[in-house]
């Protein structure tokens, strides 16, 4: 996988908590990556919900999850 796009995506709801989602996919797809996740930043303030999404979306496109925090 040395020619895939790393992504990192931080997630901050109103109450202070953050998710942080590392993930490689293929780069034929980051622009679109990109733009799903600006509306999915837009969206959703849960947690949970945003993790989902982007997972499913990620992984949509081929991509691999790496890692995700919560903090």
């Amino acid at each position: 996988m040395p020619h895939w796009k790393n992504i990192r995506l931080t997630h901050q709801t109103i109450t202070g908590n953050s998710l942080t989602i590392d993930a490689v996919y293929p780069p034929e797809f980051e622009s679109n990556i990109q733009d799903e996740v600006q509306y999915l930043k837009t969206v959703y303030g849960c947690q949970q919900a945003f993790k989902k999404e982007v997972i499913s979306l990620i992984c949509s496109y081929d991509g691999r999850l790496v890692s995700f925090n919560y903090s």
